[in-house]
């Protein structure tokens, strides 16, 4: 059938939304069931593809899905044979998104994180087929081996290593077999060039991705930042708060979070508390043992998540790694908490320093001990950052502003492909 055939009007679109993970699993996931319903509320008709997995949300379309497979805990032996296969080329992805695509006749796909659970094998289904393809760049993992580039001073930056130099960081889970084959298979999908030809588009929440792709020889007329967006409207900001200081994340040593620790030593007359869990939430809980202004409150979302940043003085973000565009950062300013974050990546892009929060270099402890003190003890400073974190939210990240240009990214590519 002709793919002229499958677009009957331009009323209704279907979209492929495609991830490796279809849970709530970290950021990326979050924006794919946010964009989701808001593209069914618009009236489009979206279809998921994502790995199989008993934690999956439900999907009329779930048996497409390509079988699980793990890519932790894995040893030598047929499973590790098998999740190589699959990081490398998944010729069974190819084949269940291929079947999708006659069963649902998409007029585009849209790619989130794909990266080893998938593979690029996905984008020569979609070619073949002729389907438009989208794609969101929500980490580091189309230039490096990594997902997330270490900042100045906070670790090792594999970009323009060698597989073997990679490797022998031992990155990946602390292992150089896993580092070795992790970067191996980087090398080889960069050198084929796989993304670069079979994306029609990279969509860039940063400046700081958008040159990082430049940089590392990605086409820029493919390249549009559509920066992320929050629905401020909906959100009643704070009058008051309660004095703590709060972070919010994943509690992985990428996310610094042992600097809040070490800032609870430093100033034991302030209240910290931590949000989330993650890997490192045992070690992080006996480096804090002692310390009883830090306080662990684990996973909070929903009306709970938003009352604990209305009460916060601030938001920290003491991230090691350099952050594409964090929400988190966008749901502290639109309820008027001013954030206190590592200068790296597209940070500064959201946080204004000295303006809605102060930017400090990850690694200077005293640098985010004077901007905590400073916050917490100048109600007048507090005041003017609530406001100005707040308004910056309101001008420059509109969530329906974001969706829209999304949409219209959309629609330019069907219409240069079905004229």
């Amino acid at each position: 059938t002709s793919p002229l055939a499958w677009r009957e009007s331009f009323e209704i679109m279907t979209i492929l939304q495609i991830n490796k993970f279809y849970y709530l699993k970290g950021g990326a996931e979050r924006y794919l069931f946010e964009l989701s319903s808001w593209l069914e509320e618009a009236g489009e008709r979206v279809i998921p593809f994502a790995m199989a997995h008993p934690d999956n949300e439900p999907s009329a379309y779930a048996r497409f899905f390509p079988s699980f497979v793990a890519t932790r805990g894995v040893g030598l032996g047929w499973q590790a044979l098998r999740t190589l296969g699959r990081m490398t080329y998944s010729l069974t992805a190819r084949r269940r998104l291929a079947q999708l695509i006659v069963q649902t006749r998409p007029d585009v796909a849209h790619l989130h994180n794909v990266y080893t659970q998938l593979s690029p094998s996905i984008l020569h289904a979609l070619t073949d087929m002729r389907v438009p393809v989208v794609m969101t760049v929500h980490d580091q993992n189309l230039i490096g081996p990594q997902y997330n580039v270490p900042a100045v001073g906070c670790g090792v930056d594999l970009r323009g290593m060698s597989v073997f130099e990679a490797a022998s960081s031992r990155f990946h889970q602390d292992s150089y077999v896993k580092s070795l084959i992790q970067a191996g298979v980087f090398a080889l999908h960069r050198r084929l060039g796989l993304y670069k030809r079979h994306v029609d588009v990279f969509v860039a929440p940063s400046l700081y991705m958008k040159r990082q792709l430049v940089a590392y020889g990605f086409p820029e007329e493919k390249i549009r930042v559509v920066r992320y967006g929050i629905d401020a409207q909906t959100i009643t900001p704070r009058l008051d708060n309660d004095g703590y200081v709060l972070f919010v994340g994943r509690l992985s040593e990428e996310k610094g979070i042992e600097t809040v620790i070490e800032l609870g030593r430093l100033l034991p007359d302030i209240t910290f508390k931590i949000v989330g869990r993650g890997p490192d939430m045992d070690r992080l809980h006996q480096l804090a043992h002692g310390l009883k202004n830090v306080t662990f409150l684990g996973y909070r979302s929903g009306k709970e998540l938003a009352d604990l940043y209305r009460g916060a003085v601030c938001t920290l973000l003491p991230s090691r790694v350099h952050e594409n565009a964090p929400l988190t950062a966008l749901e502290s300013m639109a309820l008027g908490t001013p954030m206190i974050a590592s200068d790296v990546g597209g940070v500064g892009e959201i946080v204004e320093d000295g303006v809605s929060g102060f930017l400090v270099a990850p690694t200077d402890v005293m640098a985010w001990a004077e901007a905590v003190m400073r916050l917490v003890h100048d109600e007048g400073l507090q005041d003017r950052m609530a406001v100005a974190a707040r308004s910056r939210v309101e001008r420059h990240f509109r969530l329906e502003d974001h969706f829209a240009q999304i949409q219209t990214i959309y629609r330019e590519l069907t219409d240069s492909l079905y004229g």
